[in-house]
């Protein structure tokens, strides 16, 4: 276990033990320099992290969040992913294209062509 971490046994939501209900090579620490939780697992090769978790206290977006992340449903989570980045490049390749589009109404414009 890290020196700068705290091991979480016993939180107000029960969220340890809800991880340990799941997976039970699961636990929970608390990173003291990041000021962060993160969520590690025995059972894994090498080294026991999992994730971190990205908001400020352990309640039940983080037992989503370990259920979403974990290996079983990586193919899912990858599909997932990949739609979002999809979505966000058409978003950003509209945005793009309606910008360079209004510049050339705006040039035609200024030149009495449109």
């Amino acid at each position: 276990m890290k020196k700068c971490a705290e091991l979480i046994e016993n939180d107000v939501f029960g969220i340890a033990a809800r991880l340990k209900s799941i997976d039970d090579g699961y636990f929970v620490l608390y990173d003291k320099r990041a000021c962060a939780f993160e969520v590690h697992n025995v059972k894994q090769r090498g080294d026991t992290f999992s994730l971190r978790i990205p908001y400020p206290c352990l309640d039940a977006r983080t037992v989503t969040l370990v259920l979403k992340t974990r290996a079983e449903n990586a193919k899912k989570l990858f599909e997932e992913m990949e739609r979002e980045n999809a979505a966000t490049e058409r978003k950003q390749n509209s945005r793009v294209l309606n910008s360079a589009i209004s510049s050339v109404e705006e040039i035609l414009r200024k030149n009495g062509r449109f």
